[in-house]
């Protein structure tokens, strides 16, 4: 601003243009790990293994920061602990991240979008994680809490029951039926997992399950005077009430006893017609059984009554009129009370003992109880009921465990896990009710069979106060003055208490809802509010409690109130929070927020159908679906016309070795012309070595597994997976898809094959790869037919498959084993790299270092990565873990005379000079301590991260001074056997490396392991062909990218291209001290700054350096001489 008065303006012109420091040595490593791995510290899941983080890329600066983001590098073991060495699962590249970490603290990490933890292998299809949300009770872990009491003993026995968690084991096989008869024996105790109520049964002594707590026996009651004995029908029959202890007594004809107040007068001398005269009596719920010891068993269903007037279950005995049949068959006391169930927690021991007493009418009684009198424990100690429910949390990829603790009602435990009232209970909390119809529901030892032993889940739905809402807006109800017919009965929960308050009779004077409204808020609640908004009425608790309404006259239903209920379907109907009440309980309607919980009961956990993309490595080696081309069409092997009925029933014989003539059948049949060898003699080799039995040559001959076009070739490709269509999405056996020639509508076209070409179909067969893909099957393509088998309706085809995955070579044949699973890797890993933009963002993300620990495929794919960001960086490559050290071998591995087609175990194909191979892999230690084998690249990440930071990346990292590797102990490669065996590589095979630009990481003595070479695989003989001048022109381009932006929109004349031209001299003059450069020249002036490239806005800095070349080979003649020809040549 110009200054209008006397003052002082400073102006600030910043001219101190200079090139940034360059930052310091940074990697990007790909790698690939399982998916939704758990974190280094085990708190969670690492989320840098989640699939929507793959592909990001993570600046990493630490090594507690790398494991808390992909989770500790996994490397795989067998059985008995010992390590698997180049296995296909194992996390190379996160291991050499976390090697390179330990001496450095910046590296850009990205793992591709490859589950490794999907290719772990199995014999069987996996399935599908459930939908987020679900609940499952895992009933193998879940303890039950049923004890059964002995009288004898007076103690319990903690009784663990069948569990039948499936309708077929029930009668009927729906799930209302009893076990049944053929499941479980005499004694046992079973709960029903197969329906929601998990009513607890028990197998009696006539091998009936009975409900326990059932009582009333229609056996008992239809029993006469001729029967002495009866079948028991109900739980509480099961059970003799009392029992005579004296065996086959002679009684007194004509004599009497007393039961329950009706006589009963003996007809004979024997226990057998003392049951009679018993049974016939026809006494309310007693009945009388002989044992086979002719001993006496008296026994009641639950309905009979000691006092005349209560179903007690007990029963009173006296002999009458001077008899002694009670003494006569052992039995001692007058009062048996009956069977019963107690549903208590731990501390509330049932007082079921000698000792123990209760009134009866005015009378103390003996409280002992007979024999199988069953106790629900509730809490877990001592082997009480601990239910295990859990929940699948989606994100997370777990099940978490839901303390599910047993409760009587739903009011005691709204109080129990919230004595305020129930809105401090969270969303999502679950508790079983036990005997959850209600049926009495008190355990005072004064009654029978108090209880049902069952239990029923239920799930808190909100924590908000209890509210439901009538459907119907502006309701006329069916209401009427005459008392009796305008009333219900409501009763609320209040704080701290585990029963509902005192019912209160609602009378409703009026014929809309806002008059039911009206008075049920006139009745005097203390948590109920009603309420009518837009015409609709709402009844709500406040404190989240519940509400128990008798409405026999049907008051609410006319404000569109009905019962809740859910069907198997799943389909609700009914209103929110407003649930029918069992009969057993004194009411017809509950309102609540604690609703029945979906899960699925079972002993494992629940699974789905595998997620649309699915990976699944199959392991089984020795089955192989193969079809012949019959001139057609393909039919199955065992079809074929030419070998029909012959070739050996169950297919291609798999075998390590070959079969013979004689016997070499499966069946022990003599082999015939075209039997098929698979050679499983080198697991690594499965599917290349194919043989095709010659009759008259009587020998085994190979089959070019690389022919897909002629007669005798074979064909690597899906055909089907089931027998039939209806059944595709099931695996079918193969010995039944060889006898059936179905193909799926996407198998190969016949007409584009020969007759007798074999397909081996990859969609069924073993040791490779699928992917399960949804809506694989088109059923509405080419009219709904299927054109590849006879034109057949595909309307009742099933559509989902698992399909081959990376199952075919370049050449046609077939991918199998590790080669499979490696393949599915590489994919994943290159389109981690080739389509990922935020990797070709050199302006925010500046890496030097390129590579993927153990995939030498991808480095074709990191040297296009690189040159998409202008060449500033440098490739570290892998040679293969099986690369043997032998001349030969890597001579043809480096100058891939295999002709492989990319990077990988067959040869070296890139070429660049911007990247390096080395040569062999490491042995060392993963995070826990385990010995593994690591790529090159493990060890040579590290060793260039140190070189550089005790000089320059203009220094060689190779030699005993900056090439010393420290994060190997050997180095070597691994065998057929999947050994590693140790090398130190001679002069002789170092030569050979030297020749195909491979470096060789050896064993030198005195120095121990380093880095013995420093090529890049240049095309051409030049200055670039040396990793250190590589790396500083990298440099170079980067630094110079940042000195001549400053620059950009300057006015392009003599001042500004002086300037550019000394800032550049400045930073090549440094290197020039640094030891990076001999010598260099920079021209930006008018020479090469001509008018027309002025007028085309542009600016040309020509720079000339002289880099500085490393020491490689050293020469030192020595000479011979006689003695005193020293002597005299220094004097001359």
């Amino acid at each position: 601003m110009a200054l209008t008065s006397p003052g002082v303006e400073v102006s600030v012109i910043d001219e101190s243009f200079y090139t940034p420091a360059a930052a310091a040595t940074v990697p990007l490593i790909i790698v690939a790990t399982a998916a939704n791995k758990p974190n280094g510290a085990g708190t969670g899941t690492a989320q840098g293994t989640l699939k929507a983080n793959a592909g990001t890329p993570y600046l990493i600066t630490s090594q507690r920061e790398l494991t808390e983001t992909f989770g500790n590098p996994t490397f795989y073991t067998d059985s008995s602990n010992n390590p698997l060495h180049g296995n296909e699962l194992n996390e190379y590249g996160l291991q050499s991240a976390y090697s390179f970490l330990g001496v450095a603290n910046r590296a850009y990490v990205v793992r591709a979008d490859a589950d490794l933890g999907e290719l772990t292998g199995s014999s069987d299809a996996p399935s599908g994680s459930p939908a987020d949300g679900t609940y499952w009770l895992d009933t193998n872990d879940s303890l039950y809490g049923i004890f059964e009491w002995n009288r004898s003993t007076q103690k319990f026995t903690n009784k663990v029951p069948l569990v039948l968690n499936s309708v077929t084991q029930l009668v009927g096989d729906i799930s209302s039926g009893d076990p049944k008869p053929s499941v479980g024996a005499k004694g046992d105790y079973a709960v029903v997992t197969a329906r929601t109520s998990n009513d607890v049964y028990y197998k009696n002594a006539d091998n009936v399950w009975v409900k326990i707590g059932s009582t009333t026996s229609s056996n008992i009651a239809a029993a006469t005077g001729s029967d002495s004995t009866f079948t028991s029908d109900s739980w509480a029959s099961s059970w003799p009430v009392i029992q005579g202890t004296v065996s086959g007594p002679t009684l007194g004809n004509g004599q009497a006893i007393n039961i329950n107040g009706t006589s009963v007068t003996l007809s004979g001398t024997t226990v057998a017609a003392l049951a009679q005269a018993i049974n016939g009596a026809a006494i309310q719920g007693v009945g009388a059984k002989v044992t086979s010891t002719s001993i006496l068993e008296i026994y009641s269903d639950g309905t009979s009554s000691s006092d005349g007037t209560t179903d007690d279950g007990a029963i009173i005995i006296e002999d009458l009129a001077g008899g002694s049949i009670k003494a006569d068959v052992g039995i001692t006391a007058t009062y048996y009370s009956g069977v019963a169930t107690q549903i208590s927690k731990h501390s509330s021991v049932p007082t079921w003992k000698s000792t123990d007493t209760v009134t009866v009418a005015g009378t103390s009684r003996s409280g002992i109880k007979p024999s199988g009198s069953v106790w629900l424990k509730t809490t877990s100690p001592n082997l009480g009921a601990n239910l295990k429910v859990q929940v699948w949390n989606d994100n997370l990829g777990v099940w978490s465990t839901v303390s599910t603790p047993i409760y009587g009602t739903t009011e005691e435990a709204v109080n129990t896990i919230d004595s305020t009232g129930g809105t401090l209970i969270p969303a999502g909390t679950v508790f079983a009710r036990a005997n959850y119809t209600g049926r009495n529901n008190v355990n005072d030892s004064t009654t029978g069979v108090e209880n049902f032993i069952n239990f029923k889940l239920y799930r808190r739905v909100t924590s908000s106060p209890t509210t439901v809402t009538g459907t119907e807006a502006g309701a006329n109800p069916t209401v009427t003055a005459n008392p009796g017919y305008n009333t219900m009965s409501i009763a609320e929960t209040v704080a701290s208490s585990n029963v509902y308050s005192t019912a209160k009779t609602v009378t409703v004077n009026g014929t809309t809802v806002e008059d039911i409204a009206s008075a049920i808020s006139a009745a005097g609640f203390t948590n109920i509010t009603a309420t009518v908004s837009n015409g609709y009425l709402s009844v709500s608790h406040t404190l989240g409690g519940e509400i128990k309404i008798t409405d026999a006259n049907g008051i609410l239903a006319t404000a569109g109130f009905s019962g809740w209920s859910r069907s198997v379907a799943g389909v609700e109907t009914g209103t929110q929070n407003y649930y029918t009440a069992s009969t057993d309980e004194d009411h017809n309607f509950v309102i609540s927020n604690w609703k029945p919980l979906v899960y699925e009961a079972s002993n494992n956990a629940p699974t789905a159908t595998p997620a649309d993309g699915t990976l699944w490595y199959n392991t089984t080696l020795d089955e192989v679906d193969l079809m012949v081309h019959d001139g057609t069409k393909w039919v199955g092997y065992l079809n074929y016309g030419p070998f029909a009925g012959a070739t050996d029933p169950n297919g291609p014989i798999v075998s390590a070795t070959a079969p013979e003539k004689t016997g070499g059948q499966s069946d022990g049949t003599d082999l015939v012309e075209g039997d098929i060898w698979i050679s499983t003699a080198d697991i690594d080799q499965y599917g290349a070595k194919i043989y095709r039995w010659d009759n008259s040559a009587t020998e085994w001959v190979a089959i070019d597994v690389t022919d897909q076009t002629t007669e005798e070739g074979i064909l690597f490709a899906d055909a089907r997976y089931g027998v039939s269509g209806a059944t595709g999405d099931t695996a079918g056996a193969i010995k039944d898809l060889l006898s059936t020639n179905y193909v799926d509508p996407d198998a190969p076209d016949p007409d584009l094959y020969p007759r007798g070409m074999l397909l081996w179909n990859t969609r069924r067969s073993g040791f490779n790869v699928k992917k399960f893909v949804k809506g694989h099957i088109d059923i509405t393509a080419n009219s709904g037919k299927n054109i590849r088998f006879g034109n057949e309706a595909m309307s009742s085809y099933k559509v989902d498959r698992w399909i081959g995955w990376n199952t075919v070579k370049a050449d046609g044949s077939g991918l199998f084993g590790r080669h499979a699973q490696r393949q599915t890797t590489v994919a994943a890993l290159k389109s981690a790299v080739d389509s990922n933009d935020l990797l070709r963002d050199e302006e925010t993300r500046n890496f030097t270092l390129l590579s993927a620990p153990g995939y030498p495929e991808l480095t074709t794919n990191l040297i296009s990565l690189n040159v998409d960001r202008g060449l500033t960086g440098f490739v570290v490559a892998d040679t293969p873990f099986r690369l043997t050290p032998t001349a030969t071998s890597l001579q043809n591995w480096g100058n891939n005379t295999a002709g492989a087609s990319t990077d990988g175990e067959d040869g070296a194909v890139s070429y660049d000079e911007y990247m390096a191979m080395f040569y062999p892999s490491g042995f060392t230690t993963d995070v826990s301590g385990n010995n593994i084998v690591v790529p090159p690249s493990h060890m040579m990440l590290r060793t260039i991260a140190v070189s550089d930071a005790v000089s320059f990346p203009w220094f060689a990292p190779a030699g005993t001074r900056r090439g010393g590797i420290s994060n190997a102990s050997s180095v070597g490669y691994i065998d057929n056997e999947g050994e590693f065996n140790a090398v130190a590589l001679n002069d002789g095979v170092r030569e050979t490396m030297a020749g195909v630009k491979i470096n060789p990481l050896t064993f030198i003595t005195g120095s121990g392991l380093v880095n013995f070479g420093q090529y890049t695989r240049a095309r051409n003989a030049s200055s670039l062909d040396r990793i250190n001048v590589a790396r500083l022109v990298a440099y170079l381009r980067r630094q110079m990218t940042l000195l001549a932006k400053p620059f950009m929109f300057e006015p392009n004349d003599k001042i500004t291209r002086d300037e550019i031209k000394q800032a550049t001299e400045s930073l090549l003059l440094e290197l020039v001290g640094q030891r990076a450069l001999y010598d260099f020249l920079v021209v930006c002036d008018e020479t090469n700054n001509t008018a027309a490239r002025i007028d085309r806005n542009e600016l040309y800095v020509d720079v000339a350096i002289e880099p500085v070349k490393s020491v490689e080979f050293i020469y030192i003649p020595l000479r011979l001489k006689n003695t005193g020809e020293i002597a005299t040549l220094g004097n001359q």
